[in-house]
Formats: structure tokens, sequence, C-alpha cells
């Protein structure tokens, strides 16, 4: 469906090109779709970089840029600014191309040379052992870290869906990226598309949850994390680092561990397929 999806708004070439390759897999396991104008483009499948062929014209990538926008630029006008969209099924989309600049503030991207769909695998394989690491730490705040694009929004999301089972979960999801159906059954409440400074605000004071989730915290949230160690809710987040040392060492990580946010920090590394879990105490 999400690959479908996809296609649709792709079109021509590109997708005829993507769907044979994907064919025998239906694409399982297709993480990532590289556009680039005039350039190479690529797929991630399994965690492999896969050439394609065809070439992407200035035409039509700004066809694509349409159908993504959905002919409503004023709707994503606030994350274009943060260099993405946000589309059905959790797929984001990082947008590359011309800053454009207000009074020193950046307001958007024109001229798009680049589009990169990150899409959901729906798999997590380490889904188990990291849920343990959050049971053994029960009433502690855990951080997932890995370089950007090695699973940190999979793993959060397989996290909410164990830990809902018998828990209130809030979900903080600033980029639309967690979806609805996946939880239907579990003690999960998703604000979506919410800063995430007032999602934290609002599920602390109004959805008394047992865990608070957060994608991708910047240090930016102290305040708003203090309140939540100081309600007593554990917080569960991801960042991006390389290492622990590297956590440790961040003036921005390193305010979140002082005020008590996390105890517990789990590394996610990747070679080819093969996903290795680090844990560290902080």
């Amino acid at each position: 469906m999400k690959l479908k999806y996809i296609s649709t708004m792709l079109g021509g070439k590109i997708a005829d090109e993507i769907t044979r390759i994907t064919a025998s897999g239906g694409g399982l396991g297709l993480s990532e779709i590289r556009i680039r104008r005039d350039g190479l483009s690529t797929l991630l499948i399994n965690g492999e970089t896969i050439r394609l062929s065809v070439r992407v014209g200035r035409g039509e990538l700004e066809e694509v840029v349409k159908k993504i926008l959905g002919g409503a630029l004023y709707a994503h006008r606030d994350s274009i600014s943060q260099g993405y969209v946000s589309l059905e099924y959790g797929i984001r989309v990082g947008v590359c191309g011309r800053a454009a600049y207000d009074g020193g503030r950046l307001v958007g991207v024109s001229d798009v040379t680049s589009l990169v769909f990150r899409i959901p695998t729906g798999r997590c394989a380490f889904g188990t052992e990291l849920y343990g690491v959050f049971l053994r730490g029960i009433g502690s705040g855990l951080l997932i870290y890995s370089l950007p694009g090695v699973g940190k929004t999979t793993a959060l999301r397989s996290l909410a869906r164990s830990a809902g089972k018998d828990r209130r979960v809030a979900v903080v999801d600033e980029r639309c990226e967690f979806l609805l159906s996946e939880y239907f059954d579990r003690q999960v409440d998703i604000l979506r598309g919410y800063h995430r400074k007032e999602g934290i605000e609002i599920a602390t004071r109004t959805l008394s949850p047992d865990v608070i989730m957060v994608d991708e915290l910047s240090g930016g949230e102290a305040l708003e994390v203090s309140e939540v160690v100081r309600c007593g809710i554990p917080i569960v987040a991801t960042a991006h680092a390389s290492s622990v040392e590297e956590i440790r060492a961040k003036p921005s990580l390193r305010s979140l561990i002082a005020c008590g946010a996390f105890s517990v920090a789990c590394g996610i590394s990747r070679k080819a397929d093969k996903y290795t879990l680090r844990t560290d105490n902080l």
C-alpha cells in the first residue's frame, strides 16, 4: 500500500523502475527512495543502496512536489521550513533545494533539487530486547540514539506498541510518523503534528500518561522535560548521536541528563541488515 501510494506520486518511468525492482518482495525492506533532479536516484532496501537508471528532469520533479503538497503549500509551511513534508502512512519526505529566508528566518525551500522519501518498514528487529530494557528501567527515562536513518523512529513505534499493552503511553508525534491503525488495541494516545515543546506540556497536563515518548529531542525542550521529571513521569526519547560518549558531550543532551530525564541510553547500530543494540547507564 505504501509503495503504491508513493508510485502514484512519482509516476512515469521512475515509478515503473521502482515497481520492477521491488516486485519480488512487494517493497518489503524498502526504507528510502531518494530522487535527485537530473542526477542519480537510489533506493535503500534492507540497508543496501540500489542505483536507479532513470533520470528525473526539472519538470517531472516539480510535478512530484505539487502532488506531495496536494496543492496546499500553506498547509505544509511550518514543516517545509524545517526541511520535510509529512505524508500518509507515516512517510516523511525530506526536501532539498534553495533556502528562502524572511528577516533572517528560514521560511521555505524553492527550486527543489532532491526529495528523500523515508518509509516506515513496520519491523523492529530488536523490539523484544528494547522492551526488556524499558521494563528493567521502569520509572526512569530512556534515550534511544543512533546515526540518522538507522531506525530510531521505528524502534520508538515498536516500543510504544509494546508498552501500550498495560500502560498509558502519550506519544508526541511532531512529524506525523506514527500510524493510528497500529495502536487501535493499545493504550496509546498520539499528539500528531504538535511541536515537541507544546506536545510534552499538553501530554503532561491533560493526558495522565504513565510514560511520554518523543521522537528526536534537540535539547530545546529542556524546560518541558524537566517538568515531566518533576511530575514523576518517565520519558522515552530519541536523539541523533553515534555513541554514548557523544551524548554525554553534547551540551543540549547533557542538560537533559543533568535534570534527571534519562538514566539509560540504548544505541542502535546497523551493518547491512544486521542490527546491534548497546545499553549504557548515563
